[in-house]
C-alpha cells in the first residue's frame, strides 16, 4: 500500500513550523502505514511497533514507531523526509532495514554486526531500538513463511556485549 506524502503527515500541515518530527507524529504515522497488516501468525504488527516503542528512551521513540515502516510498507524515504524526520532518523531506519534477507541466520547476525559498528547518531538510535525490537522478539518470535525464526537471543547477545562482544547495552531504557 502506498501512502502519499499528504496522508502521511496527518494533523500535520506541509506548512506546519515544525522541523522535527515528534513521536507521537511517528506513532500517528506509524498507525497509518500499518493499518490491518498482520505478521504470520496473524498478530498485527503495530503491536510489536508498540512495545518496542515502549522500551525505548523517549529520544529513539520516533524511529522506534517507525522501525518497521520501510521494511513492510511503502512508504517512501522522501516522504518520511517532508513529514519531519531528521537525516539521522532516516539513515536509522536504513541501517534497520532488512527488506531483502534472506532466511539465514549469519546474514541476520551479519546484519546485526553492522548495526553494532555503525557509528555516530544514527548508529546510537539504530543500536537502541534494535536491541527493544530484540527483547520484544524474543518474547514474542515472529516464525517467517517456511518455518524460520532469526536468532534473537544470539543478535540480542551480540548487540549487548555478552560472549566477549563489545556492547552497548547502556543504550535501551
Amino acid at each position: 500500500m502506498h501512502m502519499d506524502a499528504h496522508a502521511l503527515f496527518g494533523a500535520a500541515a506541509l506548512g506546519d513550523d515544525r522541523s522535527t518530527m515528534d513521536a507521537e507524529h511517528a506513532r500517528l504515522m506509524a498507525a497509518r502505514l500499518h493499518v490491518g497488516e498482520l505478521e504470520e501468525d496473524g498478530t498485527p504488527v503495530l503491536a510489536h511497533v508498540r512495545r518496542v516503542a515502549a522500551m525505548v528512551r523517549v529520544e529513539a521513540r520516533t524511529v522506534a514507531w517507525l522501525h518497521e515502516a520501510l521494511e513492510t510498507t511503502s512508504v517512501a524515504e522522501e516522504d518520511l523526509l517532508l513529514a519531519g524526520l531528521t537525516s539521522e532518523q532516516l539513515r536509522a531506519l536504513r541501517l534497520l532495514n532488512v527488506k531483502n534477507l534472506s532466511q539465514s541466520d549469519r546474514a541476520y547476525l551479519a546484519h546485526l554486526e553492522l548495526i553494532r559498528r555503525s557509528a555516530g547518531q544514527s548508529g546510537r538510535l539504530a543500536r537502541m531500538v534494535k536491541m527493544a525490537d530484540l527483547r520484544d522478539r524474543c518474547a514474542h518470535p515472529r516464525v517467517r513463511h517456511g518455518g524460520w525464526s532469526p536468532p534473537y537471543a544470539q543478535g540480542l547477545r551480540l548487540l549487548t556485549g555478552v560472549d566477549g562482544h563489545a556492547g552497548v547495552a547502556a543504550e535501551v531504557v
